[in-house]
């Protein structure tokens, strides 16, 4: 499948600059509500970020200490970038300090200071372990998370078992990258097994034997994993968040890959039975055919025994739309040991992936040639209507690949389909801090329906995906701006 519409080449950079060129007004700067403070985040964070600056893509992970004052006190920082050649260079374990401030609404912002460059960050936090965080620069765009640090799972044996992870970046000719694989360390922190998939540039390589390598973990939760591969040894900065969970960035510059994500821990034994029930699912990315972002979202239905009962599947590609497509009953999967393949077919495109089911979900890897595409599925619970999304919520917003546009906002929604925050936007470089977000959304019985909001960039037009009450995910179905982001409720 090369192709899933016939596309305009370049639509959607024309449209995309019209949006940017919209975006310069003088929006009303409502007053942030609620009761977080700078005590409200206060310990040893993993901190991750990744998007692109004046160069290209670049990356960073690291461990900041947080006083609950304001003060970042210590910190350690991995960085992933290009020089001033375009050749990938890392920073590796530079110290970092720095400051925050939190708005009551529990919007904030924090300098990263360190060796390796300064870095302004917007976040809004979800609860005391967990924040959403945009890089707030004119020089750069991105996302990423920032998540309270459990030092019980600082040492190889409470790592030991399986990890999923999913990476995405850019290649060394600065072309898409994205795999998605998994890795499993027994007690002493050797590699045992592994399988990874690849989707570089839109070239697929699918079920690739990982030989070995090792984890090694530092007393402050910062490990080095090496993994071994047929292509050579690719060596990543991990930093633990908990048992079930690490940041990833790759640090060795040989092969010039650029990538950074997450693992999860996978359960003991997978089979199809892993897979049962209703699952919310984005995936984001590039089609290399056409050059531009393309996005894929929706609810589906698996059986637990292979089969997907139904669902209903939305496309953006490169800006052309498509919405509301029934997922048709032929759609199957096939889960075995760690990894697994599902196929969901639609009236508008087949489409093909590589699953690896976590304790957060299952991570998924787009395996049709010409795309590089990555995201994950999660279990939805409850009943879902528009009383499902009702309070506070933090927000997160990126356009998938190219002409990058990042934000962060606080949320109130009145569990009756209308919502009204406030947001801070990175458009392309141009900040926009504190400015007015309403909308409204509507949630069918499948926790599927639209999610329309109107900020500095102007109305845009999504289709949101409960997961259950405190979480949902979007993908915008604008013609010309393609973008995924997702809520989720402050505690």
């Amino acid at each position: 499948m090369q192709t899933r519409y016939a596309v305009v080449p370049g639509l959607f950079v024309v449209v995309l600059a019209l949006i940017l060129a919209g975006c310069g007004g003088s929006p009303n700067r409502p007053t942030p509500q609620g009761t977080f403070t700078d005590a409200s985040i206060n310990g040893t964070y993993a901190i991750s970020f990744s998007g692109g600056d004046v160069a290209g893509f670049f990356a960073a992970a690291g461990s900041i200490q947080l006083d609950g004052a304001g003060a970042i006190t210590a910190g350690t920082l991995d960085v992933n970038q290009l020089d001033v050649n375009g050749l990938p260079q890392s920073v590796n374990s530079t110290s970092v300090t720095g400051t925050y401030i939190v708005r009551p609404d529990g919007r904030g912002v924090a300098t990263l200071n360190s060796p390796a460059g300064n870095f302004d960050l917007v976040f809004v936090i979800i609860s005391a372990q967990h924040a959403l965080v945009t890089v707030f620069q004119g020089t750069a765009v991105g996302s990423g998370s920032m998540d309270l640090q459990n030092a019980s799972a600082f040492s190889t044996a409470a790592l030991a078992g399986s990890f999923a992870f999913s990476l995405s970046g850019t290649d060394f000719s600065g072309n898409p990258l994205a795999t998605v694989g998994s890795v499993t360390t027994d007690a002493t922190g050797a590699v045992t097994s592994g399988v990874e998939d690849i989707a570089d540039n839109g070239v697929i390589s699918q079920n690739l034997a990982i030989t070995g390598g090792s984890l090694a973990v530092a007393s402050n939760g910062r490990a080095i994993l090496n993994i071994f591969t047929a292509s050579g040894t690719a060596t990543f900065a991990a930093y633990i968040v908990n048992a079930n969970r690490l940041k990833l960035v790759r640090i060795d510059t040989a092969s010039g890959d650029q990538l950074a994500g997450d693992a999860f821990s996978q359960p003991a034994t997978l089979t199809n039975a892993s897979l049962s029930g209703s699952f919310a699912y984005t995936v984001a990315g590039a089609n290399t055919t056409t050059f531009g972002p393309s996005t894929i979202g929706g609810v589906f239905s698996a059986d637990g025994a292979g089969g997907i009962t139904g669902g209903t599947e939305d496309f953006n590609d490169v800006g052309t739309v498509a919405t509301d497509d029934p997922i048709l009953a032929t759609s199957s999967y096939s889960i075995s040991g760690v990894r697994g393949t599902l196929t969901i077919q639609s009236g508008q495109a087949t489409v093909n992936f590589a699953i690896y089911p976590t304790t957060n979900g299952a991570q998924l890897l787009e395996l049709d040639s010409g795309f590089v595409l990555s995201g994950g599925a999660f279990q939805q619970t409850g009943t879902f209507s528009d009383a499902s999304i009702s309070g506070t919520y933090g927000q997160n917003f990126t356009a998938a690949a190219n002409a990058e546009i990042d934000s962060v906002a606080s949320l109130q929604s009145d569990g009756a389909g209308h919502f009204s925050g406030i947001i801070d936007i990175n458009n392309g470089g141009s900040l926009s801090t504190g400015t007015t977000l309403t909308g409204n959304y509507s949630l069918g019985p499948d926790g599927r329906g639209p999610y329309n909001i109107s900020t500095a960039l102007g109305p845009q037009n999504m289709a949101v995906y409960a997961v259950d009450s405190s979480r949902a995910l979007f993908m915008e179905v604008d013609n010309g701006a393609v973008a995924v982001g997702e809520i989720q409720q402050q505690q």
